[in-house]
């Protein structure tokens, strides 16, 4: 085509506005959640490949009565001789341990024998009697670890005599877990005092008998965490369990607070179901909420308790290592936990009476 013909061709598009096709855009790939890392407490590399369950069992052979049933996991490829039990305590009508096998799964992986008790047979089952049942089922296993040798448990790891134990809880289950370490000075039968406590989300809601703050040493250690979008908890039990152990020194003790990350899929939204792995009224079964909260506080606290590693996870104080959430697909961070020395200051739940959210 001569010169001429090709302005002659540009001036006639300028006059009748021509448009030239324009190639489409491929659509931007979706943004995805970061998936398990490969190390650190909440991570895939795991000491054991296997986890044996045993049960179900029924504290004192009260086979009729499903409140005081429990089970035991065990760590196995290679099966260890010794190993700290983790006491797993359950939500309101969680009534499987399918509700959260994932986790228990991750714990006992990691070398922990777990106990899970179930303290509630059903929706009807008064609440006054929540904390006793789960008493009985946890020292009840106890017992049948150290003792029942024809059943080839792994042996509850000691020192000077005493067995190293963590409790671990959620909803109510976090409450309990409260609630036994300030029953255990006076416990009848005895359990060893908990290292440490985990409550993720705690509620009492009025429903469940009052905590013997006193009975909490101040050796103890804990960790509470509340999320931004649990209705159902809010954050009013979780902050007076924290501002009641005032014999524990705040070096002892850490606040989290979930905030939630809509950015990409699955949502990460701090709700009050999240730490189960069923997908119960949630954005997903697993992810990156498991992998970077409820499993790694869980297990970096039982490290930290139990062999003095990972306490930056346990209590960090906010370390980079104790919020992280990692990143999405598209390198931005997702949101981070937040650290509160002081959870009087949280903010507040919208969805929670003013009274609730502290």
């Amino acid at each position: 085509m001569s010169k001429s013909k090709i302005i002659a061709l540009f001036l006639l598009c300028g006059t009748l506005l021509c448009t030239f096709p324009v190639l489409a855009q491929p659509p931007p790939p979706p943004i995805t959640a970061p998936g398990q890392p490969v190390g650190g407490p909440g991570g895939s590399t795991y000491p054991f490949a296997g986890v044996t369950t045993n049960g179900p069992y029924w504290a004192n052979n009260r086979t009729t009565n499903n409140n005081f049933q429990y089970y035991i996991y065990e760590p196995n490829t290679p099966t260890p001789t010794q190993a700290p039990v983790i006491l797993f305590l359950h939500g309101y009508a969680a009534f499987l341990p399918s509700n959260y096998q994932a986790w228990i799964n991750h714990m006992c992986k990691k070398g922990y024998i777990v106990v899970w008790a179930k303290y509630q047979a059903s929706a009807a089952s008064p609440f006054s009697g929540y904390p006793a049942n789960a008493q009985a089922a946890w020292t009840d296993a106890l017992y049948r670890l150290q003792n029942y040798w024809w059943e080839h448990h792994v042996q509850p790891q000691q020192n000077n005599g005493v067995i190293e134990t963590v409790i671990v809880g959620h909803s109510f289950g976090g409450w309990i877990t409260a609630w036994l370490a300030g029953a255990q000075p006076t416990s009848t039968p005895h359990f060893p005092p908990p290292l440490g406590l985990v409550m993720i989300e705690p509620a009492s809601l009025g429903l469940l008998p009052a905590i013997n703050f006193a009975g909490i040493p101040s050796t103890e250690k804990m960790l509470i965490l509340s999320a931004d979008q649990d209705t159902i908890a809010c954050s009013q039990d979780a902050v007076n369990i924290f501002e009641s152990t005032t014999q524990v020194p705040a070096a002892q003790k850490n606040y989290l607070w979930f905030n939630s990350d809509s950015t990409g899929t699955p949502n990460q939204i701090g709700n009050h179901y999240f730490p189960n792995t069923t997908g119960y009224d949630d954005t997903a079964a697993i992810d990156t909420r498991d992998f970077y909260v409820t499993w790694k506080l869980s297990v970096g606290a039982a490290n930290c308790l139990t062999a003095g590693t990972n306490c930056d996870y346990f209590l960090g104080n906010g370390s980079a290592d104790q919020v992280g959430m990692s990143n999405w697909s598209n390198g931005q961070p997702v949101n981070v936990m937040s650290y509160y020395a002081d959870p009087t200051t949280l903010p507040p739940i919208i969805g929670c009476t003013t009274g609730k959210n502290k």
